[in-house]
């Protein structure tokens, strides 16, 4: 695909948002987007010579957050809130992105009443219900709780694409031990692998987890995710990592529109008020030297970023964007 090709590509997503926030936010109507990937703030390098602050427990954010946001009437704990609810929007309920400390409890998940008022919620178009509906067929059925996963992303879920890459890597390292599966099983495993990039389970797992990336940005990144793409791609050549990359770059464009036909985001394009990721975080994603890069399609050309270690101390980057609003 040539350059001018993506960047239509990337125009079509960007121009269902621009009429989606149109119609339902413009009062939000805030994207720094000139055809080409927006540039992150400049580090908060105001005092070099200090020691970057720890972050171990919450108490901590919040302390540096009441400092950080001294003078602009912001509340510190509301912001965590207002990032939680980013978080469950885009389908991390239960395992929230922020603040990746120790301490901090996870939002509680969806809890349904029964399944057949989840098959309900599901299709209306909640993605929670069909994350759950996916969640209970992850071991009697991975085939099943992978298209109920990919109907989740379709309804605005992250995280659904984040669970189709581990159902898929779990798949593909079953299956040394496919002349033990039935002839059923062995014929779905091989319709998800033509389905895919390169009639592989191993490469369509790291398209989906690329996928993920894209779609959420910054914010759902962390040292976990980085050692998951190596592991998966470490076996991959150049041209199944650029195939890879092209695959996801369209698969994001196809979910995008299944969401804008549905009158929901076709993609991320507001950060959380707070989030952690990972420092120099461009120079170690995959796709950078490929015709199809990961585009940052977040603004966040009103945030600042603070330097920090987390609890393993690990260097972190601390987004702070308090005019953000949740959507």
């Amino acid at each position: 695909m040539t350059k001018t090709n993506r960047f239509t590509l990337i125009a079509t997503i960007l121009l269902g948002v621009l009429l989606y926030t149109i119609l339902r936010f413009a009062h939000d109507l805030n994207i720094a987007w000139d055809g080409s990937a927006l540039k992150p703030p400049p580090a908060n390098n105001d005092s070099p010579g200090l020691t970057q602050p720890r972050l171990a427990t919450t108490a901590d954010l919040l302390a540096l957050l009441d400092t950080e946001f001294a003078g602009q009437g912001l509340d510190a704990r509301a912001a965590l809130d207002a990032t939680a609810d980013w978080s469950n929007a885009r389908g991390f309920t239960g395992n929230d992105l922020l603040p990746r400390l120790p301490d901090t409890a996870p939002s509680a998940p969806f809890t349904p009443g029964d399944d057949a008022e989840l098959v309900v919620r599901s299709e209306a178009g909640q993605a929670a219900a069909s994350q759950a509906l996916a969640a209970q067929t992850v071991f009697t059925d991975p085939f099943l709780a992978i298209e109920l996963f990919h109907k989740a992303a379709e309804q605005g879920s992250t995280f659904a694409l984040l669970r189709i890459g581990s159902l898929l890597e779990a798949l593909d390292t079953a299956g040394a031990g496919a002349e033990a599966a039935n002839a059923i099983h062995r014929e779905r495993v091989t319709e998800l692998a033509q389905r895919g990039v390169g009639n592989s389970l191993r490469l369509t797992a790291l398209g989906y987890v690329i996928t993920a990336i894209r779609d959420g940005g910054a914010p759902i990144v962390d040292q976990s995710m980085l050692t998951w793409l190596d592991r998966l791609k470490a076996e991959a050549t150049n041209d199944e990592l650029v195939a890879v990359c092209a695959w996801s770059e369209r698969t994001l464009l196809e979910i995008a529109k299944s969401r804008a036909r549905s009158g929901k985001p076709p993609v991320t394009t507001t950060a959380p008020p707070v989030f952690l990721t990972i420092t120099e975080l461009t120079d170690r994603l995959p796709c950078r030297q490929t015709a199809h890069p990961i585009e940052n399609l977040q603004d966040l050309t009103n945030c600042s970023i603070t330097n920090v270690r987390n609890a393993a101390d690990e260097p972190m980057d601390l987004y702070l964007c308090p005019g953000n609003q949740i959507s």
